[in-house]
């Protein structure tokens, strides 16, 4: 059964499927600083999305915490490596296509992205963050 979702801006989007099967989720994407916890937070706290874990905990510059799974920024910073990059330097030149090639060639070391992938595929955890 197909899902139409009104987003706010007067258009409504319909969910894609991912191997013919909807899975329920929020992706959050942003730059350092620019309210990402907050916002993940909220969804986790005030409306029940799943994150799994283990999470990167509080520190002094994020009290409450960054709300972002470990496993899944461990499996960033090695396409990071991979393309000779870090969050705060040259990621305007990240290339996904080259990721995916390294990761499909096994170049790069995909166990930390398994485990973000079980997460995810696992219809238990829906609605995931």
């Amino acid at each position: 059964k197909e899902k139409i979702i009104p987003n706010g801006n007067g258009f409504e989007a319909t969910p894609a499927p991912f191997s013919g099967v909807e899975r329920e989720g929020f992706v959050v994407l942003g730059m350092h600083r620019s309210g990402t916890s907050m916002l993940s937070g909220l969804l986790v706290t005030g409306m029940g999305y799943n994150t799994g874990g283990p999470l990167i905990g509080a520190h002094a510059d994020n009290e409450k915490g960054f709300f972002e799974r470990v496993d899944v920024v461990l499996q960033n910073d090695e396409f990071f490596r991979l393309q000779d990059m870090y969050w705060g330097a040259n990621v305007v030149n990240y290339d996904w296509k080259k990721a995916l090639e390294d990761k499909n060639s096994g170049k790069a070391d995909f166990a930390e992205g398994e485990k973000g992938l079980l997460f995810l595929n696992n219809e238990k955890n829906a609605p995931w963050l």
